[in-house]
């Protein structure tokens, strides 16, 4: 079974005065569990655009996205914003951390809005820290620490 399969995705921005962008036209992909893809191609190809639907992030105009087998072309933003919580990874170019928040919290945040207790977060989320080296950089901000360090803490 494919975790993902667009069938004739459309999207299409509404630029005002009768403007529209075409960023996506016909797009049929199909990705199976454990597949390695790669997303190429020249600056205003659609790339980013097709990365925010993948990733749940926008929806298409028109056509099917379907991911692990439900259909979610047509779902509303909460409805999306479980589906990236509980089946969606992102690893950005930029790591996206709070920057008052030290590394613990940044972890932390994805289980709160998981609706993992406080004790279980914070237990998880130093394991992880403690995991990738960083057991004793836990209570430092993101200035605080190299970008390797923010690297690991982002992902």
């Amino acid at each position: 079974m494919n975790v993902i399969e667009l069938v004739k995705v459309n999207k299409v921005y509404d630029m005002g005065a009768e403007v529209q962008v075409n960023a996506l036209k016909d797009i049929s992909l199909s990705i199976a569990r454990g597949e390695y893809v790669a997303i190429m191609g020249p600056s205003g190809s659609g790339k980013t655009t097709l990365m925010n639907i993948l990733g749940c992030l926008d929806t298409p105009t028109s056509g099917l996205y379907q991911f692990d087998g439900v259909n979610v072309s047509d779902m509303d933003d909460n409805e999306l914003a479980k589906i990236r919580n509980q089946g969606i990874g992102f690893v950005f170019q930029t790591f996206n951390l709070i920057p008052r928040s030290d590394a613990l919290h940044n972890v932390e945040l994805p289980l709160i809005y998981s609706g993992v207790p406080v004790s279980e977060r914070k237990e998880r989320a130093k394991k992880t820290l403690e995991m990738v080296g960083l057991g004793e950089r836990i209570h430092h901000k993101p200035n605080e620490l190299s970008g390797g360090q923010r690297q690991r803490v982002a992902i």
